[in-house]
């Protein structure tokens, strides 16, 4: 199953996806049959959405408490519920305390509690087993987390010769982008700013151009100068371009969407792809695990 599924413009997270498809099976099923064995009309379905609004704020509370140092600068950001970061297990974890609670104000009777578990548990089964498949079914060249960054020759906006290669040394990002992007545009300032204030020495930040000419981005530049090298694909002596190595290493992320945001750590393994615009704290979240082992 695809991290990401891309309808025109709009990227849809895939587990959040299959939350509601979870959470509607949930609703649909304890509201149907609660009402054949006394269930109620529409209580337990009441409840199972309480609950799973009680999961959702529990899982996004446990998430930001474990980056806590990431969201500290950017507290506003956890407030951003549309955008990646959840725990499953807390999630989980607060939908059961509010059941007990729910039991406990006299909400939801042991018959009850236990119509839900009959539906809830093998549907969460189902639920966590779908999270497991993610990206695990994709060419068997496609980047994933624990791949090691490939060798892709590029050149510089002045000309020189690079390759991914040699960002193996140390953390590394690498944004996939364009000029075209608004989202990609959107996020340059905030990489640009982190770079020049934390970069240097710590990580290295390079934007990889999804396949425009040289002049093309050299313009854009002109306009909107960042901290960080932008990288472009190489041409042949007659000043075409032979081949695109951005537009392979787009494909190997996925193909999803740009911005795609590729996080190395240490040894050249990668830590994490991101699909979409960064915020700050998603962006500090990412820098941590490239800074680990």
């Amino acid at each position: 199953m695809p991290p990401v599924i891309s309808l025109g413009g709009l990227l849809i997270q895939t587990p959040r996806l299959a939350l509601l498809v979870f959470a509607v099976l949930m609703v649909w099923l304890t509201n149907r049959l609660g009402r054949r064995w006394g269930g109620g009309d529409g209580v337990l379905g009441g409840q199972v959405e309480r609950m799973f609004v009680a999961g959702l704020v529990g899982a996004r509370i446990v998430y930001v408490g474990e980056h806590f140092s990431a969201y500290r600068p950017h507290f506003l950001n956890a407030f951003y519920f549309w955008q990646a970061g959840y725990t499953v297990w807390g999630g989980f974890v607060f939908a059961i305390l509010y059941l007990g609670w729910a039991m406990w104000r006299g909400g939801l009777s042991p018959q009850q509690v236990r119509l839900i578990s009959a539906f809830g548990v093998p549907l969460s089964a189902l639920y966590i087993a779908s999270l497991a498949t993610i990206g695990q079914f994709g060419p068997a060249d496609q980047l994933r987390v624990g791949s090691r960054l490939p060798h892709s020759g590029f050149v510089t906006v002045g000309g020189r010769q690079v390759n991914l290669a040699e960002l193996r040394g140390g953390p590394a990002v690498i944004n996939i982008w364009a000029t075209w992007c608004l989202p990609c545009r959107e996020e340059m300032p905030l990489l640009s700013r982190t770079y020049a204030r934390e970069g240097h020495g710590k990580f290295a930040l390079v934007g990889v151009d999804l396949a425009e000419p040289a002049s093309r981005v050299q313009a854009f530049l002109g306009q909107t100068p960042v901290s960080y090298p932008i990288w472009v694909d190489p041409t042949d002596a007659a000043g075409n371009q032979a081949k695109s190595p951005s537009t392979a290493l787009f494909a190997r992320t996925g193909g999803f969407a740009v911005p795609t945001t590729i996080f190395v750590g240490r040894r050249g393994i990668i830590k994490a792809i991101y699909v979409g615009k960064l915020t700050a704290a998603t962006l500090a979240v990412n820098l941590q695990k490239i800074h680990t082992r």
